[in-house]
């Protein structure tokens, strides 16, 4: 273990976990308190053991628990090389489970929170958790829909899990499943492996990773605050969120991608046709739902199958194609 270079750099990477951030290494040495030989030591140390890395021109920290997956993959990679380098894998290492990880005081049995409110620091941190986890990904979302492109990173994303052999589930409410788009996005999920079900409700945005950390999205006395992401850490509270995912998960249904419609198709069921009628004439779901004496779920079931066919995104563009097609518009009337 290089002792001379361990005291600044520990000064420094507890400095930086502190700041979130340092846009420069002379920054950060005056907010630790280094002079600029024990800084530069100090970074080349942290650099070495994976625990800071350099992004956009900007110092970030890496958590230690991450740090020491990606050595150990590393050295994984290649038996020759680990055999070639067993000492070093040794120190690294040692220092990371004696040093850093003590420094941050973490306790398997104890409750750790963490919050990042911080944009920069909230994609670090899930992606850092999406990144490192190993065996399972438990996740609740309640909506509303997120921006397609969020969507198509987040696919992205699962399916690299999967890759890794990552089981993956995830709750979504059910009135998600009448944006076309969204449904189209839950299709992709369900073909790359992903065990997705709805719904009624979903209480809030959630992901555990590995049954050992949760993720919260989202900032409660702010409602809709996007940036806020709380990490919680310990056997204690992790367990009440994996007894909340599994009760859900035990109530939702699994989702079923809608069938597609053959090129030409327009023979509605009665109550397609009905359903179609109402919407027609301003009727919300629940409104429909009670009028026809059925379940607000057979009503959105029926306007999402329109929407397929239509190819719309949205009841008003349905509503508009339907006016213009004059085929449809025969079958809703027989």
């Amino acid at each position: 273990m290089q002792d001379d270079d361990e005291t600044p750099a520990l000064v420094l990477y507890q400095t930086l976990r502190a700041r979130g951030a340092a846009t420069s290494e002379a920054e950060l040495g005056k907010a630790a308190g280094l002079d600029r030989e024990q800084t530069e030591r100090g970074r080349q140390r942290l650099t070495r053991l994976g625990l800071i890395r350099h992004e956009d021109g900007v110092l970030e920290p890496v958590d230690p628990d991450t740090a020491l997956t990606r050595t150990m993959d590393a050295y994984r990679a290649t038996a020759a090389e680990q055999v070639r380098t067993a000492a070093d894998l040794q120190e690294l290492t040692g220092s990371l489970l004696t040093v850093y990880r003590p420094a941050v005081a973490r306790e398997a049995s104890l409750v750790e929170v963490e919050y990042y409110s911080d944009r920069r620091q909230k994609v670090r941190v899930l992606r850092e958790l999406d990144s490192t986890v190993r065996h399972t990904s438990d996740s609740i979302h309640p909506g509303p829909v997120a921006p397609m492109d969020v969507l198509h990173t987040s696919a992205r994303q699962d399916e690299e899990m999967i890759r890794r052999g990552v089981r993956n589930r995830t709750v979504y409410p059910q009135s998600a499943v009448s944006n076309p788009q969204f449904n189209r996005y839950l299709r992709e999920l369900t073909e790359m492996g992903v065990a997705v079900r709805l719904i009624d409700h979903a209480p809030y945005d959630m992901i555990i990773y590995d049954g050992q950390v949760a993720a919260f999205r989202g900032n409660p006395p702010v409602p809709g605050d996007p940036h806020l992401v709380v990490v919680v850490r310990g056997s204690a509270l992790i367990q009440a969120q994996i007894a909340v995912f599994e009760d859900l998960w035990l109530r939702a249904v699994p989702y079923e991608p809608p069938a597609a419609a053959s090129p030409g198709d327009t023979e509605l069921a009665p109550q397609e046709r009905t359903v179609i009628r109402l919407m027609a004439g301003g009727l919300s779901d629940d409104q429909i739902a009670r009028k026809m004496g059925v379940s607000r779920r057979t009503v959105q079931r029926a306007v999402t199958k329109l929407m397929e066919r239509l190819g719309a995104t949205s009841r008003f563009e349905a509503g508009l194609k339907l006016a213009q097609d004059p085929e449809f518009s025969r079958a809703v009337r027989r």
